[in-house]
């Protein structure tokens, strides 16, 4: 089994025939891929594939718009945050920079996958975006982000990568996706942070 998407600690099964997977397909600029990511650990019956995407590919691809363009929707959308930080006890702090592209973050990630370095790099970034209150478009940050890990920053620039992350976003929006954070077990998709209970419930009937 190919562990470099997985976390290093109890979210990859042991058992190299387990064929449960849950695919996580998420963008470090999305708060609620933040808050869904800080709720994985409850999955340890499955292993959890991490896929990033181009938020903002798939919604231009989907006609979706951000929350916040809808005015409406955007005053509630810091309390509705506020309730779910509060809830899941997470360190947080509304990034000021906001939106941020967040292209080359993505592209360091898949490239922390390949290094088998995914899990200090990836909650480096969320906690930059949503923590740290940092510019997850600044160069020097992602390079301070990958020389932790021991990574070059350099290798974002690989086609290989590039395309992956393109395929990613694609195959999302090939699959139903609309937004993040998106899950799939096998067929079945679930969106946002708030739909762990239907997920097992998917778990539960893929092994009975």
């Amino acid at each position: 089994m190919d562990r470099t998407h997985c976390r290093a600690f109890e979210l990859c099964a042991d058992d190299e025939n387990m064929s449960t997977k849950i695919e996580f397909f998420y963008d470090y600029v999305s708060v609620y891929s933040y808050l869904a990511d800080s709720q994985l650990s409850q999955l340890t019956s499955a292993e959890i594939v991490y896929r990033p995407l181009f938020l903002g590919a798939v919604m231009e691809a989907t006609g979706n718009r951000p929350p916040g363009t809808v005015k409406a929707k955007g005053k509630y959308l810091r309390t509705d945050i506020e309730r779910w930080v509060k809830r899941y006890s997470l360190a947080f702090n509304m990034n000021p920079q906001f939106p941020q592209n967040t292209l080359k973050a993505l592209r360091l990630a898949l490239v922390a996958q390949k290094h088998g370095t995914f899990e200090p790099v990836h909650r480096a970034l969320f906690d930059a975006m949503w923590v740290d209150e940092m510019d997850l478009s600044d160069e020097n940050v992602l390079a301070e982000i990958a020389a932790k890990a021991g990574l070059s920053l350099d290798d974002i620039e690989d086609v290989a990568i590039k395309d992956e992350l393109k395929a990613n976003s694609a195959e999302a929006v090939d699959r139903g996706a609309f937004g993040a954070p998106t899950f799939f077990v096998n067929d079945q998709m679930f969106f946002g942070n708030d739909r762990f209970e239907f997920i097992n419930d998917a778990l539960e009937n893929f092994r009975f």
